[in-house]
């Protein structure tokens, strides 16, 4: 017999529901906003992601290499249904992308949340970033993005936490590292831009007032965006993603 969803209620201040998570995972069931993407990646349509914008596909996959194979695909017959992300040893520039094909949807002012489910198959080593969360267009390398907020790894299991607005550009260290193959919840929580809130797990791993986001208009409509990438050398990195969920409120 599998096991049973546990479903405890995140509220406001004042009482009013947001969304039903199950208390064994973390992991948000329903979600209460007005604008919602739900996504697991099951079935045969992410047999073969899309490299450019195309009707009928939420996601697209961008590779870059030279002589090297890094790829996003599919985990065959992963329960739940799993994307994976990954770069080989090839001594080059490669990167290995799932994002919205910079169809930018998601208002951070509109109490934005992320969410993902997600583990390192492989750790980042020297020289590899992988970032997730919500990003503007895509550009050459993850910190060249105009607008974010992000966790991100680089060379290593530790995740960091990260926005950029225009004005400012923050990143912290959550105290978290990870190791292959335990994925993990992570969420953004956006609903006050003045106080970005970063969880690993359901546990917050910002401070009070230390993530803000000072974008608005449409500097700070966004897409979900994963990304391992790296400029040149040997290293690798793989990450796997069961899971996006995000939410806007319409105002």
């Amino acid at each position: 017999m599998g096991s049973t969803v546990s479903l405890r209620s995140r509220n406001t201040a004042t009482g009013d529901a947001q969304s039903e998570y199950d208390a064994a995972t973390s992991e948000t069931i329903l979600r209460y906003s007005a604008v919602n993407l739900d996504e697991d990646f099951t079935g045969p349509g992410f047999s073969t992601l899309a490299t450019s914008a195309t009707a009928g596909c939420a996601w697209i996959k961008k590779t870059v290499q030279t002589g090297g194979t890094p790829s996003v695909g599919p985990v065959a017959n992963a329960a739940g249904g799993v994307i994976r992300l990954s770069l080989d040893n090839t001594s080059e520039k490669q990167e290995a992308t799932l994002y919205a094909a910079d169809v930018l949807n998601w208002d951070m002012t509109k109490s934005a949340i992320f969410e993902a489910r997600i583990s390192n198959h492989v750790l980042p080593t020297t020289n590899v970033e992988i970032v997730f969360g919500l990003q503007s267009a895509w550009i050459d390398g993850p910190d060249n993005a105009s607008y974010y907020a992000q966790f991100q790894q680089s060379a290593s299991g530790v995740v960091n936490f990260r926005t950029k607005d225009g004005v400012n550009t923050l990143s912290n260290a959550s105290a978290v590292t990870l190791v292959a193959d335990a994925f993990h919840i992570f969420r953004i929580d956006a609903r006050d831009v003045t106080n970005i809130r970063f969880f690993i797990d359901s546990v917050e791993v910002s401070a009070s007032g230390q993530m803000t986001f000072a974008a608005t208009g449409a500097n700070a409509i966004l897409q979900p965006y994963v990304s391992v990438y790296k400029p040149s050398g040997t290293g690798v990195g793989s990450v796997d993603v069961d899971m996006i969920q995000v939410g806007i409120n319409r105002s």
